[in-house]
């Protein structure tokens, strides 16, 4: 007898709930306890008042289609997208995907873009997103399996792919007559980039290192051409984009010449990480 009564008891607390696209909770927004061989103790998402950040959970969020409709969403949306000079590179952003399925829209920032322009479209097609699955943590409580919906943060890099409106671009060398000078020779740019990267914690915290390859433009003007900075041979996203920061960040060259002239030139370097 008193093994039905448990059995009732977990009953009526949920048939007390309120069920919204498979989403149950509470009246007082608890999550329901259901004996641990239920099938809805696997397939019943909860929502409870954790407000928790997460970067990974056990089921992520994931945009309708996987992750080829979300490419193919956002190259479909940059077709109209106009611009004087073809852009082609990557915007690495980050974002929140509610418990909702949908994007804060706060939540949404470049970490490291393009230039303004082509950033603040991409952040537009961040925002108008359609819903995705949210994801889901697994929580256990008195021996009760539950999946729990969460707020998860996304951090990834966005291919942009932009013809321009202008005519022709100018070229871009690798060898010149005169090859563009960074102030003060090589040692000083060794030196530069030794003391402005910055070693993300969470690489640090994952034990992540290596050399990044970083390709750049430095123009006619000598200045790093924003857009034209790619990784030629990355390690992870967290290096990649701390090695596009920093030599988007690098002060103004002494530009190459070709026969007298300003040209623009390509350069590879490497960007070592090393925790010891």
């Amino acid at each position: 007898m008193k093994a039905n009564r448990t059995f009732k008891t977990i009953l009526a607390v949920a048939f007390a709930a309120v069920c919204t696209n498979g989403v149950c909770q509470t009246a007082g927004n608890q999550p329901i306890i259901v004996p641990k061989d239920s099938a809805a103790a696997v397939n019943q998402p909860i929502i409870d008042d954790d407000n928790t950040i997460y970067t990974s959970v056990k089921i992520m969020p994931e945009f309708p289609g996987g992750e080829s409709a979300f490419k193919k969403y956002i190259a479909d949306n940059l077709q109209n997208f106009k611009s004087k000079k073809s852009i082609s590179g990557k915007v690495f952003v980050q974002f929140v995907i509610g418990k909702d399925g949908m994007v804060e829209p706060e939540s949404a920032a470049v970490t490291v873009g393009i230039n303004d322009e082509i950033d603040a479209e991409v952040i537009r097609l961040l925002k108008s997103m359609p819903k995705w699955t949210p994801g889901m943590r697994f929580e256990s409580k008195n021996g009760t399996v539950m999946k729990v919906l969460a707020r998860v943060s996304k951090s990834i890099p966005i291919e942009v792919s932009v013809k321009g409106d202008e005519k022709e671009e100018e070229p871009i060398f690798l060898i010149v007559e005169h090859m563009p000078q960074f102030p003060g020779g090589d040692i000083a740019l060794r030196e530069y980039i030794r003391d402005n990267v910055v070693y993300p914690e969470e690489a640090k915290a994952k034990k992540i290192q290596g050399k990044v390859f970083v390709q750049f433009v430095i123009g006619t003007d000598g200045n790093v051409e924003p857009e034209n900075v790619k990784i030629a041979r990355g390690i992870d996203p967290l290096l990649d984009v701390e090695a596009i920061r920093v030599i988007k960040s690098l002060p103004t060259w002494e530009p190459g010449t070709q026969r007298g002239k300003p040209v623009r030139v390509s350069f590879t370097i490497p960007i070592d990480f090393s925790m010891y």
